[in-house]
């Protein structure tokens, strides 16, 4: 290990209460939560055990996106004896997230922290996918922070060097220091990599971040003898699925489908119901001056799997001519008769 900084101590060193998620919230913090006093040049740290008085879990309790990440730090560097101040703000500090590979750490990601506040919380958004089981690190440019607690459940890892994501790195192992990070996990139920409570809108499709699109669609039918076109456009690309109630009377329906395809924006989809024989046989009755009443659908999926749906009204004329009465024998008017003057 290079040469530690000598370091002094402003506070005496505490696990921090945090507050667990909301339990109307799927989000978890886990880490150490404890408060860096000591700062080491070129050091990786990385907490692998807690002790019992440390509840926040050590490794990511479930997998997701850590979308913020929070170092706790309380340090004083003193020079012969004296103190002279605090760390400029540009010493950053580097969440690492690392998966145990034996006894070799692999980092899967990392995160870059902003200006480092050294007596206070510094808390950074962040974007890095994780699974249950894995581990926080830290790493500093060009000292990193940690808690000296001497608590021996408090076990670690450490190494010296570079870790770019994908490297794969030997530790050393030992007790009383942990780690002074905590993260927030969300879930990422559709694997976009956005955290589905704060960065993900939209976590039921990972084509979108933003509000979840709402497909909208709109129809115009036009009616033959045999059958009955429907011309459908819609908002988005959706599949499109056409169906047609028809009264029949008497308290009798028919139901209509025609095959189902998908509408691209600026396109019209042409859909074709084919009447069937209850009510082609309905409508041989009907003379032309009376029609059934066709109630037709047209409906998409949104992509949160509500359904959006037109309707629209069709009169379908009956087709048997009407015939004209015969009019009614009428015996012819008698002419009057003419009285003859006498």
């Amino acid at each position: 290990m290079k040469k530690r900084l000598s370091a002094v101590v402003a506070a005496a060193v505490a696990a921090t209460a945090l507050v667990g998620a909301n339990s109307a919230s799927a989000a978890t913090v886990f880490g150490s939560g404890c408060t860096a006093n000591q700062i080491t040049d070129g050091a990786i740290w990385v907490s692998t055990g807690h002790a019992p008085a440390n509840t926040l879990p050590v490794t990511a309790p479930i997998s997701g996106v850590i979308t913020e990440w929070t170092v706790n730090t309380n340090i004083a560097v003193e020079s012969e004896g004296k103190l002279v101040g605090e760390f400029p703000r540009v010493l950053q500090q580097r969440l690492l997230v690392l998966r145990a590979e034996g006894e070799l750490f692999k980092v899967i990601g990392e995160a870059a922290g902003g200006p480092l506040n050294l007596k206070g919380s510094n808390t950074y958004k962040a974007r890095v996918p994780v699974q249950a089981g894995d581990y926080l690190g830290i790493a500093g440019n060009p000292f990193t922070g940690w808690c000296e607690t001497k608590e021996p459940g408090d076990t670690y890892a450490a190494a010296t060097g570079g870790t770019p994501v994908g490297s794969v790195f030997r530790v050393e192992r030992s007790s009383g220091l942990q780690v002074p990070i905590t993260a927030r996990v969300e879930p990422d139920a559709d694997g976009d990599g956005y955290g589905d409570e704060t960065q993900d809108q939209c976590p039921q499709s990972a084509a979108y971040q933003t509000a979840c699109p709402v497909v909208t669609v709109s129809s115009l039918s036009l009616t033959h003898p045999k059958a009955v076109t429907v011309y459908i456009s819609s908002s988005l690309s959706a599949p499109i699925g056409v169906t047609a109630t028809v009264k029949l009377g008497k308290g009798k329906t028919a139901t209509l489908t025609a095959p189902g395809q998908t509408v691209a924006p600026g396109t019209l989809g042409r859909f074709n119901l084919a009447l069937n024989k209850p009510v082609l046989k309905t409508l041989e009755a009907l003379t032309t001056q009376k029609a059934l009443t066709m109630t037709v659908s047209a409906s998409a999926t949104n992509v949160t799997g509500s359904p959006s749906t037109a309707t629209s009204m069709v009169k379908l004329r009956g087709q048997r001519k009407p015939t004209q009465a015969k009019k009614a024998h009428q015996p012819a008017k008698k002419k009057p008769k003419k009285h003859k003057h006498h």
